[in-house]
């Protein structure tokens, strides 16, 4: 069985990550909601993701130039566990097949590095269920490198830092446009809509049998 190595995404393909959910009890109102996604969250998510400081340091300029939502900035500052709505077992069953398997795996992540890994922000007793974590023999994350999906340098150093062929890895990711991203440099791509859609994928590539998973 071919042993082409596999990149997956974290959030809403391993991790359920939700900010519009949670920002609900703020902005109940719905096109106040999307306002603010378009608008303010894309500077405060660039604010943090950009800076290599605390949270804190990096929100206070934004909050100097928003005061009329302090509050909405602070809770991304404060709050950013409740983005996490739990770790998606089934595209976990999928991870511990490849890794059963002898499947390279490796993370690419658009995610900031004051909170990662994910579980350092839950309690304890969620801890446990991050364990899948340890099957990727590397994870680059985009906050640690200031680096971002889909450009293509933050492909192009993963590539070079696992020591990985375009052609020979499978990249798995919920955006269409960073699994587009990744196809124009030369690998396969699989935008992750589902893991039973993801499963089919493994097995036309012969990375996992029919009966596996």
């Amino acid at each position: 069985m071919t042993k082409q190595a596999v990149v997956f995404d974290m959030g809403n393909v391993l991790i359920g990550w939700d900010a519009v959910g949670a920002y609900k009890e703020l902005l109940p109102d719905a096109g106040e909601r999307a306002a603010f996604f378009r608008d303010l969250f894309p500077v405060i998510y660039t604010a943090v993701h950009d800076d290599p400081r605390p949270m804190d340091l990096c929100l206070a300029p934004v909050k100097e130039d928003y005061p009329h939502a302090t509050d909405l900035i602070e809770f991304y500052e404060t709050q950013w566990a409740c983005f996490i709505t739990g770790v998606m077992e089934e595209t976990v069953d999928l991870l511990t097949a490849l890794h059963n398997e002898g499947v390279p795996l490796y993370g690419l992540t658009n995610w900031p590095h004051q909170v990662w890994p994910p579980h350092a922000q839950l309690g304890q007793e969620h801890h446990a269920s991050y364990q899948f974590l340890d099957l990727f023999s590397d994870i680059v994350v985009s906050g640690q490198v200031q680096m971002m999906k889909p450009h293509p340098k933050i492909y192009e150093y993963a590539l070079e830092r696992w020591g990985l062929v375009a052609g020979d890895t499978l990249f798995v990711d919920d955006l269409a446009e960073n699994v587009e991203a990744a196809q124009a440099l030369g690998m396969r791509g699989h935008k992750f809509v589902s893991a039973e859609a993801l499963k089919g994928e493994l097995i036309k590539c012969r990375l996992l049998a029919p009966d596996q998973a």
